[in-house]
């Protein structure tokens, strides 16, 4: 009765206490109480008609009211000293991303009392969903767990959300689907631990099917939670290799030329279906132009297709397709989408070479070849006579600038600085740069630019011979060393991770098969002694570079004004020739030169040149959205940010504002990272200020999600959760062969911690416990009652 009296909790024990007064007013409540005691006197003995021990009741009872109401006045308080036990607590996360709404298998025991996903009915013998077993293990979990841990449950997606579970009950989880649209199981677990910062953890339960991460390295939470001596009980759901055909992506280029043999390919990926034929069906705006079969061997397969742009087409929406099939496991994932535009104008290069060397032999009739180059030459050694022989071949180096305005790309070998005059140099600079005409200037400055720069490093003159000219400004590497090493047959060129997501050093569509292709550049020449600039990308590096220093720029590209510019830092690519021919070799410049020229073809190369990473998107993928900005002059904008405006067709909430945050190392670029959420046709646009100075891009947003793609039960992830932590993984779900313990182990499983006494020291308030007036009202009360029964007043 007196822990209830005094809020004593459960589990609480009292080491100390003491008696304390909250108000000051001492003396003012010591006079009252001597006034109450004089007046009771005083009233008691005037009335001395009454018996003794009746007048000494009634007067003891009038002086402890006035004493407990004196009493009241000081605000008496109890400071309590005790220590009090702390449940021990258990994280509970429940992933809801859309993968979790997959029906592996048939479950023939039912879902055993499980809620279903939202409006979800599971039929007898009807495969149960993730989810619906996942709720089955929440409830196991709930069930085996006892009043010695504090159990927190949480739902987890896109953000992490707090699960309501009152009693016994199941009816919350009935109204919890499978809608997110990513598991960001790293992200969840760090957030549900900081929420619980402080308190005493027994471990981290959960239930996902671990199919596909976004957010924070779920790895490296795992080793924080390690050092925390936190354990990770991994529930799986799903199978590692669910019966499904997916059309993984549709790999094109994103611009082609009409007339042009456009290798495409489909990268098919399936299991539970080995041997079995599919028809790979390729449709160009809703109409099939081609279909092969294909026998599926349960890994990754391409099939590839020669596609030819027509004439008058520009933009071609592809799609490749599988046939659905009985028994997969989604079929949302069965075909993927690439636009892409369709040009129907040719390049213009001007290729400017000293001694024809063995690069530019082979090279020379890779252009001459290539039908979408409109291509002329200059030798600046050799044979002099050429240009009179050869419509193909130049005399001189362009003398006006509107003839070198024509060209969208120039190639200069290994060609001295000297070779050209102040004028030619600058032209160079201004292709590419861009400037605008002052009021007291002539015709004789470039407008426009917009082109590109490639040089071709050599052994004689380029790059050394352009320190301190406009062209070393152009090109993105460092010229502060003139010194050459000779590197032998172990080097090679080395794909770098930027590399990886450019078409331009994507020589085949399997990384391996791409790196032994490179290996074949072996050995490599005299290489010039070079760094990267800070906003230059580099596609290839070298073998043997040291991998804690920048990367040595073989292949680098930069923005430069509103142009592009690369440096290709070895003459012997030729040696990709060796045994094939010219397949690889023709397919890197081809490449090269398109990614360069393309952009001015197609008025992207503005003063504000906007672009996404690609044209076509899925719900739950990240956007990548980039802002090259220019000040009137061509000089690189310098702000904190620099704001976009993203529409949608269709749509009543769009346009919004999209604010692009600097990209560092590179003056003038803006990048931002987006969410894709809903599908649709988007437009990427600068706001009125800049409008008429930017180009405008167009990107689509398909309904399926990374979510709906990624299929398969990942338990690789979720035997790495357990063993870095030193938990386990949890078993006896429908495609679980963990052999290890189940879910109603769990209690058993976690570690024997004892309950942690945490001291408390708190006041109690006294003046307001009911006993305190019951008190009161008891002796006032009875003191009236008396005064009443002998008639006083």
């Amino acid at each position: 009765m007196l822990r209830n009296l005094f809020d004593i909790g459960p589990g609480e024990k009292v080491s100390d206490f003491e008696f304390i007064f909250q108000s000051e007013y001492w003396g003012f409540a010591l006079l009252l109480f001597i006034g109450l005691i004089g007046f009771a006197i005083y009233l008691y003995r005037s009335e001395s008609w009454l018996a003794r021990n009746r007048r000494l009741i009634m007067g003891g009872c009038y002086v402890l009211a006035g004493f407990l109401i004196v009493l009241l006045l000081l605000e008496p308080a109890l400071l309590l000293k005790s220590t009090r036990s702390q449940k021990n607590n258990l994280i509970v996360l429940l992933d809801v991303s859309e993968s979790m709404s997959i029906r592996d298998q048939v479950d023939e025991g039912g879902a055993d009392g499980a809620p279903p996903e939202g409006n979800e009915s599971v039929a007898p013998g009807q495969p149960a969903s993730r989810l619906s077993q996942a709720k089955e293990a929440l409830l196991k979990v709930r069930s085996g767990l006892g009043e010695e841990y504090s159990v927190h449950y949480y739902s987890m997606g896109e953000r992490l959300q707090t699960l309501s579970l009152d009693g016994n009950s199941s009816e919350p989880l009935s109204e919890v689907a499978a809608t997110a649209g990513s598991s960001q199981i790293g992200s969840a677990m760090e957030e549900a631990m900081a929420r619980h910062a402080g308190q005493e953890l027994a471990g981290v339960v959960v239930l996902s099917d671990f199919s596909w991460i976004d957010g924070t390295d779920p790895i490296e939470v795992a080793r924080g939670l390690k050092r925390k001596d936190v354990p990770v009980y991994p529930v799986a759901f799903g199978m590692p290799s669910p019966p499904d055909i997916r059309v993984r992506r549709l790999i094109a280029p994103e611009v082609a030329f009409a007339g042009d043999k456009v290798p495409l390919r489909v990268q098919v990926d399936s299991s539970g279906f080995e041997d079995s034929s599919v028809e790979v069906v390729l449709q160009m705006n809703d109409e099939v132009i081609e279909s092969r079969d294909l026998i599926l061997t349960g890994q990754s397969q391409f099939v590839e297709f020669l596609f030819v742009p027509p004439k008058g087409l520009e933009k071609a929406n592809l799609k490749a397709s599988v046939e659905d099939r009985p028994g997969e496991v989604a079929l949302e994932n069965n075909d993927a989408k690439h636009s892409m535009q369709v040009i129907d104008e040719k390049i213009n290069v001007l290729y400017v070479e000293g001694m024809p060397r063995w690069e530019y032999r082979y090279l020379r009739w890779v252009l001459l070849r290539d039908p979408r180059l409109n291509v002329r030459f200059l030798m600046t050694q050799g044979d002099k006579y050429l240009a009179a022989t050869s419509p193909r071949h130049l005399g001189v180096f362009p003398s006006e600038v509107e003839e070198m305005n024509r060209y969208d790309l120039v190639i200069l070998g290994d060609v001295s600085a000297s070779f050209f005059t102040n004028d030619q140099v600058r032209w160079m600079e201004e292709l590419v740069k861009g400037r605008e005409l002052g009021e007291d200037e002539n015709s004789s400055s470039l407008v426009g630019g917009g082109g590109s720069l490639l040089m071709l490093g050599g052994q004689v003159a380029s790059p050394s011979s352009y320190f301190n000219t406009p062209i070393a400004d152009v090109l993105p590497v460092k010229m502060d060393s003139t010194s050459r090493q000779w590197y032998h047959g172990s080097s090679y060129p080395v794909v770098t991770p930027d590399g990886l997501e450019s078409s331009v050093v994507s020589l085949h569509p399997e990384k391996e098969t791409n790196d032994r292709i490179w290996r074949m550049v072996s050995p490599m020449g005299y290489i010039n002694g070079l760094t990267p600039k800070p906003g230059a990308t580099v596609l290839l590096s070298r073998s043997g570079n040291d991998p804690t220093a920048q990367p040595y720029p073989l292949v680098a590209w930069q923005r430069y004004g509103k142009g592009k510019s690369m440096y290709v830092g070895t003459d012997d690519l030729w040696r990709l020739r060796r045994e094939v021919g010219d397949q690889f070799h023709a397919r890197f410049w081809g490449q090269a030169i398109q990614f360069l020229a393309l952009s001015r073809k197609l008025g992207q190369n503005k003063q504000v040149t906007l672009e996404t990473s690609r044209k076509q998107y899925s719900t739950g993928e990240r956007i990548e959205l980039f802002a090259n900005a220019l000040t009137e002059n061509f000089d690189p904008v310098d702000s904190d940010s620099y704001s976009v405006l993203l529409d949608k067709n269709g749509s009543g909430d769009y346009p919004v504002e999209v604010i692009l945050d600097p990209v560092p190392g590179t003056p003038g670029l803006y990048g931002k990272s987006i969410l894709a959420t809903e599908a649709g046709s988007y437009v990427l646009k600068a706001e009125d200020g800049d409008a008429l100075k930017a180009n405008v891009v167009e990107f689509e947003v398909d309904r399926l999600s990374l979510e709906q793609r990624e299929t398969s039960m990942r338990d690789d992830l979720a035997d790495q959760l357990a063993s870095l932590t030193g938990g386990n993984r949890l078993g006896d779900f429908s495609g679980d062969d963990s052999g290890g313990p189940s879910v109603s182990d769990l209690a058993g499983l976690l570690p024997g911690k004892l309950p942690k006494a945490l001291p408390v020291e708190r006041e109690k308030p006294l003046w307001d416990l009911p006993v305190i007036f019951l008190i009161l009202v008891f002796l006032t009360g009875l003191e009236w009652y008396l005064r009443r029964r002998e008639n006083l007043v």
